[in-house]
């Protein structure tokens, strides 16, 4: 044969008959070239094509397990075609054992097979984890058909020539690829590749880093590979799913704000509904009238073992860390390495044994002082195990009290710990009397009071956590509906909690003066400047103290109760009946003993003050308002039907930054303060939408809660609290219409841009990433055409091996360019 006739059947068609090519693959390749979406278009819209997608879309959804897919040929089929493996039909077995692989087991049997199209598969089914529901969820099922076409589109080329398909594989391929070993691991592209630079097949039989080696010599990988900006052409395709997710992704950020938005209106008018109802449900003469006289007869009780139960599981808490730092102490003791740290150790344990032992101690002081009966009561000592401290009245050893008609009981049960208190008596004088010499055997003695103490103690902690619970489960199915004086309750937890607030800043005031003595006693510390902070300090406190917070509505103003001056205040239940908070007078702990400068002189003491004097009243006194808060937030928001519902206001106004944040999606919230507007860009339609942000909604719906609270504050009626309520929902409701018409609008367009894209898509459905051109970088586009160009000539029966190279000589002036080498790389060396 002619060098002539070799390029003709190169460069114009096949010179063989029977079952050869139907065309060069060059050629081949060349006219899908020229129109790539229209090839593709074209094989989508085939009848037979259609067909098969459709009937697979049917069948697939009556498949639950593997098994029924592989009894189920035609869909099986479809799916192995997906990946280029339809030549395994016949091997249900292993299929079998390929699709109920572990994708993320390296060591499964699909990722043990050496054709990385098993592992492939496998991944996509993900049998085990989700059964065969990816083959049926929309997205998935879009890329599965996408595939399908892929693969079927590549074997209608291979109708025409082979080599074409390769050709096609190889540049849709190697853009995925991340290292020559991805390609080693694919045996169809390892085949191109090898085949293409000429190296024989016995190389297989080499490590796999030589075989890497061989390729990586003649192949650069990184020259093959398209970066995501070396195509900037889109498909009509791909600029409407863009918009599509841009739309989705606004959407996101719309329905979080909006799921807000209908949390906060649900539950504001549910709460209109209960305020609405609220006069029939309290009607002493109505429904509840039975249940009324009970409440209000069992309040005071509930109230006191409330109380009781707050004061003893504080002291049974702080016990237990006391217990638990006695042990370490104790065992440091026991491996003091001199003298002089057991010394130091049995100070400190001798102190801290101090804190729970005698009438002040954890347990004595545990006691609660009844402002409706005068008693001074104790949980932890009842007086049934000895003498009580002066001033503690003796506790029964069971409280209960009814609270409906059904005979609901809620119970509370004392014990005494005074040998619990003895003990540690004991083991606290065993340890102090120990000596360094004689540590062993001393403590050893002393321990056994111990183990009989925390034993003793166990019990009564596990009584108190009962009685936590008694409490709560007691009183979960009892609807109150006597009514208490909710405005006194409202100002009381509203004192107590601005006290706390404060009392917690005044702790940090006291730790900067602390720093300021400090510095003072520094060699070269400038004093002036010292003082000029100290006296801002100062007068920092003395507002902190002083003055207590408040609260308005623009018109009505109530101040609260300043229980950091005022000592203990009481606030009405019912008749007859109060809560109080124990406040204290910091003005004269604190503020009185403050020296009027620092000096280097009275730096020292200033410090000792502020550690032994000034932080122990504000501790006293946060111990105290703490223990009363628990008592007046039960009063107020459990046994009040009417402060039970503004509960639920002050809990939307408490969690109001927590609801707001929810409404972030990727860092972007509409409903947050000074939130800016979303701005969407739509390509397809060459429009923006803007998507207005409601930045003032914190601001706006925080004014009518503060507003509600006002109301309830200064002794509003229940029509009082509606109106503001009202205002609060119309806040809600605005930002819950503005979402909606935000999403509606944006939702308009989304129809527009879906409408078309399914227009696009064909009937088949799914289509938009088959129907796009594959991207490839110049080197690849040459290498499969040197490629093709070597495999027409071995079609023709020209070798092209070293042994040949006369034949690519005498070939080279027909062929021209096609054989002219690529950079390093030459397909016949």
């Amino acid at each position: 044969m002619s060098g002539a006739e070799l390029a003709l059947g190169i460069l114009g068609g096949s010179l063989s008959s029977g079952s050869a090519p139907t065309m060069s693959g060059l050629v081949a390749f060349k006219n899908y070239q020229r129109d790539q979406v229209a090839a593709r278009t074209a094989f989508a819209e085939r009848e037979d094509v259609v067909r098969k997608i459709d009937a697979f879309k049917k069948s697939v959804g009556k498949l639950s397990t593997v098994d029924d897919l592989l009894k189920d040929r035609r869909t099986l089929s479809f799916v192995l075609s997906a990946f280029g493996l339809e030549s395994e039909v016949n091997n249900p077995g292993k299929l079998k054992a390929v699709l109920n692989s572990d994708p993320d087991d390296i060591n499964s049997f699909a990722n043990r097979l050496s054709d990385s199209r098993f592992g492939e598969l496998a991944a996509f089914v993900s049998a085990p984890a989700f059964g065969l529901k990816n083959l049926t969820v929309s997205d998935k099922q879009s890329q599965l058909i996408d595939k399908f076409l892929t693969n079927g589109f590549e074997q209608s080329l291979a109708a025409q020539n082979p080599a074409a398909r390769d050709a096609l594989f190889f540049l849709r391929r190697i853009n995925s690829v991340e290292n020559t070993f991805d390609i080693l691991g694919d045996l169809p592209l390892r085949s191109i590749v090898t085949t293409a630079l000429n190296l024989p097949a016995e190389i297989a039989r080499q490590s796999v880093d030589k075989q890497a080696a061989l390729i990586e010599a003649k192949f650069k990988l990184d020259s093959f590979k398209t970066s995501s900006s070396s195509n900037t052409s889109r498909s009509r395709l791909d600029i409407l799913q863009d918009d599509l997710t841009s739309i989705s992704t606004t959407n996101k950020t719309i329905n979080a704000g909006l799921k807000v938005a209908d949390s906060l209106v649900a539950k504001l008018e549910s709460l209109r509904t209960a305020y609405t109802d609220y006069d029939t449900f309290v009607n002493p003469a109505g429904v509840n009238a039975n249940e009324i006289t009970i409440q209000q007869a069992a309040i005071p009780d509930l109230l006191r073992q409330r109380t009781l139960v707050a004061s003893a599981n504080a002291a049974v808490q702080d016990t237990r860390s006391a217990i638990t730092e006695l042990e370490k102490l104790f065992s440091q003791a026991r491996n003091a390495s001199s003298e002089e740290d057991f010394t130091e150790i049995q100070a400190k344990f001798t102190a801290l044994a101090d804190t729970v032992l005698g009438d002040d101690g954890l347990i004595n002081s545990a006691t609660f002082t009844d402002p409706n009966t005068g008693l001074t009561q104790n949980l932890l000592r009842n007086g049934t195990g000895g003498t009580l401290p002066a001033g503690t009245d003796a506790t029964p050893t069971e409280i209960a009290t009814t609270v409906n008609v059904a005979g609901t009981r809620v119970i509370t049960k004392s014990t005494d710990l005074a040998g619990f208190l003895t003990d540690i008596q004991t083991f606290r004088d065993g340890v102090s009397s120990a000596t360094y010499a004689t540590r062993q055997g001393d403590l050893t003695a002393a321990e056994s009071s111990f183990t009989t103490a925390k034993t003793t103690f166990s019990a009564a902690e596990q009584r108190t956590k009962i009685n936590v619970s008694s409490v709560t489960n007691g009183l979960s199915s009892v609807k109150f509906a006597a009514e208490l004086d909710t405005q006194a309750l409202a100002l009381g937890q509203a004192s107590v909690k601005d006290a706390l607030t404060r009392a917690g800043t005044i702790g940090g005031v006291l730790d900067t003066i602390k720093s300021l003595a400090n510095q003072a006693l520094e060699p070269d510390a400038d004093l002036a400047a010292i003082n000029l902070e100290y006296d801002s300090r100062v007068s920092e406190l003395q507002s902190l103290i002083q003055n207590a917070g408040s609260t308005t509505d623009g018109t009505t103003t109530v101040t609260f109760d300043n229980l950091l001056t005022s000592g203990t205040t009481t606030y009405d239940v019912l008749s007859g009946t109060v809560v109080q908070a124990v406040g204290g007078d910091l003005a004269n702990d604190i503020l009185a003993g403050l020296p009027a400068s620092i000096t280097v002189a009275n730096a020292d003491s200033l410090k000792t003050d502020i550690n032994d004097v000034y932080k122990v009243a504000l501790e006293t006194v946060v111990d105290d308002l703490t223990r009363d808060k628990k008592v007046i937030d039960f009063a107020a928001d459990t046994l009040d039907p009417r402060g039970a519902l503004d509960a639920q206001i002050r809990t939307i106004q408490a969690d109001l930054d927590k609801t707001i944040a929810g409404a972030a999606v990727d860092k972007k919230n509409l409903l947050a303060a000074f939130a800016p507007d979303l701005k969407v860009t739509l390509s397809s339609l060459g429009s923006s939408v803007t998507i207005g942000a409601l930045g003032s909604f914190k601001a706006d719906f925080s004014t009518t809660l503060e507003s509600f609270k006002t109301t309830v504050l200064s002794g509003g009626t229940i029509a009082d609290r509606l109106q503001s309520l009202n205002d609060a929902l119309f806040a809600a409701g605005r930002a819950q219409s503005n979402l909606k018409a935000e999403g509606y609008a944006l939702n308009v367009q989304k129809s527009i841009i879906t409408e078309e894209k399914i227009i696009l898509e064909g009937k088949g459905g799914g289509a938009s990433s088959f129907l796009k051109p594959i991207e490839f970088t110049p080197e690849a586009l040459k290498f499969v055409e040197r490629y093709l160009a070597q495999k027409d000539l071995e079609s023709q029966g020209v070798a092209v091996g070293g042994a040949q190279l006369s034949a690519k000589a005498s070939l080279a002036g027909q062929i021209g360019s096609l054989l002219q080498p690529i950079g390093n790389l030459n397909l016949f060396a």
